[in-house]
């Protein structure tokens, strides 16, 4: 009889209590924003203005209170505009204190905590993986599922993707850009790199993304600006002209005309549903050319 490698257990436990507090934050965020979508007021609001600070930007929103007073706060900022000056929005805030507020849109309310949960139902996957294989499970089976589980979630997300890439492509408004800057992300990443004596050593790399920051005009004379998608390289210059699509309700909503901008994310998530199917199928081949069972798929 195989003797079971124990240790598992416990990295188990501490890969499923990371995915459970992961969950946990997703879900107290999101029931904190269904908390306003149900029992706050709504109302119409105008973003003024969009403060940078640093590397984030920050939509500020006036709206008017029943009894007539103007209230202006802002919101959360993000690694890229989400809004320009002029939108029109709508807030959700709490009676007894309006500078408790939501604006609601679904990024805003919705996507952070999916995002959670979809990260954090991840960690509570490899760490079932890790449960099973401290309790002498086939590691084939545990692996196909799991892979599985990956595939059909490339597939999911590619679909969407693609979808909303095609309709605004399709129903979009087309305007002429101008890059602004060149944005710089910084990362610290760490390598494996094998020496002429064939010892592997790690070191850690700096990693650079460049993101180009593009400003155009919309058919009706407002002036958007957007984050175009970041690289290792620098595919664009400050100055340079570029051709933009953008929704027409929502101008800031906004891509370059490329493959890297528009299609690129699709094509990624297809290729990880592909790959990781494959694996799938070609685990369940050999299997069966082994002559073991299969269990339950």
């Amino acid at each position: 009889m195989a003797v079971v490698d124990r240790s598992w257990r416990w990295i188990a436990w501490a890969i499923l209590g990371i995915g459970g507090l992961i969950v946990l934050g997703g879900v107290v965020m999101g029931l904190g924003n269904l908390r306003h979508a149900l029992y706050g007021e709504r109302a119409d609001g105008i973003v003024i203005d969009i403060v940078r600070e640093g590397d984030m930007y920050s939509p500020v929103v006036r709206f008017r209170l029943p009894n007539g007073e103007l209230q202006e706060v802002k919101d959360l900022g993000s690694g890229a505009p989400d809004f320009s000056a002029g939108d029109l929005v709508t807030v959700l805030y709490m009676p007894e204190n309006p500078e408790d507020f939501r604006l609601d849109t679904f990024d805003r309310l919705w996507l952070v905590p999916i995002i959670l949960l979809v990260f954090g139902g991840f960690w509570l996957m490899f760490g079932a993986i890790a449960w099973a294989l401290s309790n002498d499970a086939d590691i084939a089976l545990v692996g196909e599922r799991a892979f599985s589980v990956i595939a059909l979630s490339g597939l999911l997300i590619g679909v969407f993707v693609l979808w909303s890439a095609a309709d605004l492509y399709a129903s979009g408004g087309r305007a002429e850009g101008r890059v602004l800057e060149i944005r710089e992300s910084r990362s610290i990443a760490t390598d494996e790199v094998t020496l002429a004596s064939g010892r592997e050593v790690r070191r850690e790399v700096e990693r650079i993304s460049y993101a180009p920051v593009i400003r155009f005009v919309t058919q009706e004379g407002r002036e958007i600006e957007f984050h175009g998608r970041g690289g290792s390289d620098r595919s664009f210059v400050p100055g340079e002209t570029v051709n933009v699509v953008y929704d027409r309700a929502n101008p800031s909503r906004a891509r370059i005309v490329s493959f890297l901008d528009l299609w690129l994310p699709a094509a990624v998530a297809f290729a990880v549903a592909v790959i990781f199917g494959g694996a799938v199928k070609l685990s369940r081949w050999s299997r069966r050319r082994a002559g073991t069972p299969q269990g339950i798929s």
